[in-house]
């Protein structure tokens, strides 16, 4: 079992901060109440075993303690739910200079849904302000159910803390978030029937998925559905990343994503599954259409018998004539073909934000570090569910029992790792009734709130889904 946190200075103090401020929005201002806090899990003997810390802004100027409340988190599993924070839902927005590179600045967010929902950001185990407090406890939380389990009496907690028990509540996970979201409707539900479940009934008014890793199983490194072959499912994504770079003045980005999606079905697809039986002849005819969608050489797929091989290879030559490639996270972005590449980045700007702005602007005074991802926390991860149970067939029951919920799937078309390809066919069989998920495709990356087209749509379409 590795350390998850194998240096500290810190000596661990339980946090409890709260200070107000007011919100600025497009149609005024509004107070808020800003907290950090912890919700600490106990072993069986009354030692603390792990806490997850908890950044809440909560409107003040309003009476009304059925207001909506969103919880929210982000992915990995290791990954900070700052993103979110820092450059989506706000109330604060990480500043950008004029070639939209992340500055080391707080800029006030307008467009935040604090006038219609609290928000309240919460980091799992390891990462964040939340701690791992004894070594031995980590298989209570490095789990596809443990950390689902762990969340959602964290989300309990809060719930009893704020009195806000009927308040309707939102959840909003981001990448293997989203797995997290799934696995928590199962948690929050009400079944005497299978596994160690407290029977907590609590009703959940929607959810919102943003970059689906719902295709992530038991060996924690599947991206598409097993039945797609991956040249299907990165379709939509590589003609969108293709026509950004090479494209924008001949095609319209939707109509030409479209035409090649329906390519992919009527004539790449047939193709495949014929296997040896299909001609070289309609190879370097489909060759040649595959080219013209993704920006790749007609060779490539002449030679692969139109498979892609693996995702670097559409990286690397979709803008291969200008000596660069293009990101994992969002394909708008470019780094030289020649260097090495780094799917992360070499600069982490929210960790300095985080830390060295927005701690001191919440009123925060602590040793803790806020952690913006934890690696340590991937090698003795558990994806094996307990109930054998995949990650869809939970969204599915809860969109079962709780008929009103609302579901809004979120995709970036630029988004090279969450494919959006892979989200349509695995909404089209999951048997989730329809019109139960509003599945959305936005012009941003792996976060679709990292275009200003992409994050105005989307903030506009979570609004619309609570003011419902």
């Amino acid at each position: 079992m590795n350390k998850i946190h194998p240096y500290t200075t810190e000596a661990y103090k339980p946090l409890y901060v709260s200070k107000k401020m007011d919100a600025a929005l497009r149609g005024g201002k509004i107070t808020v109440e800003a907290v950090t806090e912890d919700h600490i899990f106990y072993d069986d003997e009354g030692r603390e075993e792990a806490t997850i810390s908890t950044i809440s802004y909560l409107r003040t100027d309003e009476e009304n303690n059925q207001r909506p409340v969103m919880f929210l988190w982000n992915g990995g599993p290791g990954s900070a739910v700052s993103m979110l924070n820092l450059e989506c839902f706000g109330p604060y927005c990480l500043a950008k200079d004029e070639e939209e590179r992340l500055c080391y600045e707080l800029e006030i967010e307008t467009d935040t849904i604090l006038d219609v929902c609290d928000l309240v950001y919460m980091d799992p185990v390891g990462v964040g302000y939340s701690r791992l407090l004894r070594e031995e406890a980590a298989e209570n939380y490095f789990s596809v159910d443990g950390d689902a389990r762990s969340i959602t009496f964290a989300i309990v907690s809060w719930l009893k803390k704020h009195r806000r028990w009927n308040s309707p509540v939102y959840l909003c996970g981001e990448s293997y978030g989203t797995i997290r979201a799934c696995r928590v409707l199962d948690e929050l539900g009400r079944n005497p029937f299978y596994g160690n479940r407290m029977m907590l009934g609590i009703p959940v008014a929607g959810v919102i998925l943003i970059g689906s890793a719902l295709s992530v199983g038991k060996e924690g490194n599947e991206i598409i559905e097993p039945a797609l072959d991956l040249i299907a499912a990165a379709l939509p994504s590589m003609a969108a990343v293709n026509w950004y770079h090479n494209h924008q003045e001949d095609y319209d980005r939707n109509a030409f994503v479209e035409e090649a999606w329906e390519f992919g079905r009527k004539r790449l697809l047939p193709a495949l599954f014929a296997g040896d039986d299909c001609s070289m002849e309609e190879i370097k005819v489909i060759a040649e259409e595959l080219a013209k969608y993704t920006g790749m050489e007609v060779s490539y797929f002449e030679q692969s018998r139109l498979k892609l091989q693996n995702l670097d290879d559409f990286m690397t030559q979709v803008v291969r004539l200008k000596g660069l490639r293009v990101d994992l996270y969002d394909g708008r972005v470019t780094s030289h073909l020649t260097g090495s590449y780094n799917m992360v980045g070499d600069g982490n700007m929210p960790l300095s934000v985080m830390n060295g702005i927005l701690a001191p602007k919440l009123g925060m005074d602590t040793e803790r570090l806020y952690y913006t991802g934890n690696l340590n926390v991937y090698p003795d991860w558990n994806y094996v569910p307990e109930n054998g149970k995949s990650h869809i067939d939970c969204l599915r029951e809860a969109t079962e029992r709780m008929p009103e919920m609302k579901v809004l799937m979120a995709s970036g078309l630029y988004d090279l790792c969450t494919l959006a390809g892979n989200t349509r066919y695995q909404f089209a069989h999951s048997g989730i009734a329809s019109g139960k998920v509003i599945t959305k495709e936005y012009p941003g990356g792996h976060g679709v709130y990292s275009s200003k087209e992409g994050k105005a749509a989307f903030l506009q379409d979570v609004r619309a889904l609570i003011k419902e």
